[in-house]
C-alpha cells in the first residue's frame, strides 16, 4: 500500500478511535487501559509509512504489546492475517511469544469496523487494495461499497490523465515556436534534397495542428469532468 494511501485509510482510523465518546462508538472496548493503548497504536501508526514497515517491533514493543490492541488497530485497517505472522516474528528475536488468541480477539473486533458498506467505499474511492479479509457474512456489503469506490477512483484517475495530457500539449506548443522559425529558415536557406524538404514540411504541419490536438484534449477533458461530476452527485447521495 502507498504511503498517502496508507495515511489516508490511518487518519480515518484514528479519527474514529479518538472521538470524545470512545466508549459509545467502541461498544466492543470497555477496559479504559485498552482503549488508550489503542489510540496510542493509532497515533504510532500515523507516522509509519507502510503495514509492513509498522509490523517489524523492536524489544520494548514486543515485551509491553498488548495483543488484543494490536490486533484490533490491525483488522480495523484491513490488515492480511499474515501481519500477526510478521509481527510474531519479529518479537520471537528477543524471546517473546506473542499470544495468537488476544491478538485473534483484537482482530475480528477490528474487522467489524473495517467491513462495512461505507468503509468499502472509502477504501476503493482512495485506491486502496483490499486484502479480503472481510467474513463471509460482510463482505458483500464491503465489496459493493469497495466497488463503488474503485469507480469513482478511476474515474478521477482518468480526468487527472486527461489533464495532464493536455499540459503536456500546451507544453509542446509553446516550445515550438523557435522550432518553426528554424525549419521555416532551413527549407528558404539551406540547400536540401527533396526528402529532407519533405520531411520539414511534414514536421511543420505536425507542429500547426497541435492548436487543433489541444482543442480536441480540452473537449474530452470536458466530458470527463461532466461525467465524474455526475457519478459524484449520484454517490454522495449513497455515501
Amino acid at each position: 500500500m502507498q504511503h498517502a494511501a496508507f495515511v489516508s485509510i490511518l487518519k480515518k482510523v484514528s479519527s474514529f478511535i479518538f472521538n470524545n465518546d470512545t466508549y459509545k462508538v467502541l461498544p466492543f472496548i470497555s477496559d479504559n487501559k485498552l482503549a488508550m493503548t489503542i489510540k496510542t497504536l493509532t497515533a504510532t501508526l500515523l507516522l509509519c509509512s507502510t503495514l509492513t514497515a509498522c509490523s517489524v517491533m523492536n524489544q520494548q514493543e514486543c515485551e509491553t504489546a498488548n495483543w488484543n490492541a494490536l490486533g484490533y488497530v490491525d483488522g480495523s485497517q484491513g490488515a492480511a492475517p499474515s501481519q500477526f505472522n510478521e509481527r510474531s516474528s519479529a518479537c520471537s528475536e528477543y524471546n517473546v511469544r506473542a499470544d495468537f488468541a488476544q491478538y485473534q480477539t483484537g482482530y475480528q473486533k477490528g474487522l467489524i469496523s473495517y467491513c462495512t458498506e461505507s468503509h468499502g467505499f472509502f477504501v476503493g474511492s482512495n485506491g486502496n487494495s483490499y486484502q479480503g479479509v472481510c467474513p463471509q457474512k460482510t463482505a458483500a456489503a464491503f465489496l459493493k461499497g469497495y466497488n463503488r469506490g474503485q469507480e469513482l477512483h478511476h474515474m478521477k484517475e482518468r480526468v487527472e490523465n486527461a489533464e495532464r495530457d493536455l499540459r503536456m500539449e500546451q507544453y509542446d506548443v509553446d516550445h515550438q515556436k523557435e522550432r518553426l522559425n528554424d525549419l521555416k529558415n532551413s527549407l528558404i536557406y539551406d540547400n536540401l534534397s527533396s526528402r529532407e524538404r519533405r520531411e520539414k514540411l511534414d514536421e511543420i504541419d505536425e507542429i500547426n495542428n497541435k492548436p487543433n490536438d489541444i482543442k480536441r484534449k480540452q473537449h474530452e477533458l470536458n466530458k470527463l469532468r461532466q461525467e465524474l461530476n455526475k457519478l459524484q452527485e449520484k454517490l454522495n447521495k449513497q455515501y
